[in-house]
């Protein structure tokens, strides 16, 4: 009995309660005013830089090998040696060079000697010849007189006609000998070449970087026996559009930022015709080395396009929506909100088109703003 009557006073509680319950419905609460930092499209004369980064590279590197063919038999550096220009580097055996160039002085003197001969021969035969001639004449002379016989002048003039050929002999023999002396000059000067390229000398200041020959080794031309590079300078090396290039100039001084500081690089070189799969320019800046090393990450700063009275803005007072870019103009007490188109960002500013300069605008935190929102100017 006691139990039923617990149950029951619960039940008309549970009733009581319901019956008194209030209405619940949603109640839209208008947004508070967000504060928001202002700031103005300016207008202003610009010329953004485009970064590019590569890797810095020796600004001289040779490959170099011998012209002539034989064995290695001195070995006068070793990688991280440092040489002049015109030091010895390697040597090849000689000897067969030395030999060779003594053959050609040999030949070269008996040239001489037989050109010196043959130029005094025919200094005698032109004066021999100059007096048989005087002869013909006489006896020819005589002849019409009947005061020698026909045997005589006959005589006289065959003599003359030997000596004639004789002297035809030795012009073209002299001259024969002259262009043989010219082959033999020509010869001993290839030999004497041939000589100097058993040593391979170094072309330039440099360290060496890579020896690919011992002492003993057999080498042949075109075969790399050594590298050498040059590091008192690097060079920058660098693939750039079309825009950033049409912008470059020979000699034009950039700024180049590497780990360790800022420094001035110079254009050495450009091409003009882009890379046909890349469609980009190869770019070289030189710059002194003082400190850097090859291999090491440099950023050029590279002049772009200018624009005059380009209407600038914050890089962080833009939203992105769906692709698009938006603006929120401060009007009044609240923004409205404005589609417009990027043009070029330069560092945390960026260049746009679509509004007009001089309107405020939201500077940053766009993203929590809507259209028409009202707002506290900061």
């Amino acid at each position: 009995m006691r139990i039923l009557l617990i149950i029951s006073i619960s039940i008309i509680m549970i009733a009581a309660l319901l019956w008194t319950k209030p209405d619940t419905y949603a109640e839209l609460q208008s947004l508070s005013p967000s504060m928001v930092k202002v700031d103005v499209v300016k207008q202003i004369d610009i010329q953004p830089f485009v970064k590019a980064t590569g890797k810095l590279e020796p600004a001289r590197k040779a490959s170099l090998h011998f012209q002539v063919s034989g064995q290695i038999n001195e070995r006068f550096v070793e990688p991280g040696t440092k040489v002049k220009a015109k030091d010895q580097m390697l040597s090849v055996d000689s000897g067969d060079f030395v030999d060779a160039v003594e053959e050609s002085k040999a030949l070269l003197e008996i040239k001489r000697d037989t050109i010196k001969r043959d130029l005094r021969l025919l200094e005698l035969i032109k004066q021999e010849r100059e007096l048989q001639e005087e002869e013909v004449k006489r006896l020819k002379q005589l002849d019409r007189n009947s005061l020698t016989s026909k045997s005589n002048y006959d005589q006289a003039l065959q003599s003359l006609y030997r000596q004639q050929a004789e002297e035809t002999r030795l012009n073209h023999s002299v001259n024969l000998a002259r262009s043989e002396l010219r082959v033999e000059k020509a010869r001993l000067s290839k030999a004497r070449r041939n000589l100097e390229r058993t040593q391979l000398i170094s072309p330039f200041d440099g360290i060496i970087n890579t020896v690919y020959v011992e002492v003993g080794d057999y080498v042949s031309p075109g075969q790399t026996a050594l590298e050498i590079i040059q590091l008192d300078e690097l060079d920058l090396n660098l693939e750039i559009s079309g825009t950033a290039a049409s912008k470059l100039e020979l000699g034009q001084k950039i700024e180049i930022q590497t780990e360790k500081d800022n420094r001035e690089g110079e254009v050495i070189a450009i091409a003009l015709d882009p890379n046909s799969e890349t469609n980009t320019h190869t770019l070289k800046i030189r710059l002194a080395s003082n400190g850097l090393f090859s291999g090491q990450l440099a950023v050029a700063n590279l002049p772009g396009q200018y624009y005059e009275k380009a209407n600038v803005i914050p890089i962080s007072s833009i939203l992105y929506e769906d692709n698009l870019s938006y603006i929120f103009e401060v009007i009044d007490n609240h923004v409205i909100k404005k589609e417009i188109r990027l043009i070029e960002r330069f560092n945390n500013s960026q260049i746009i088109e679509g509004v007009e300069s001089g309107i405020r605008i939201v500077s940053k935190d766009v993203s929590s703003l809507t259209d028409g929102q009202v707002i506290i100017a900061n």
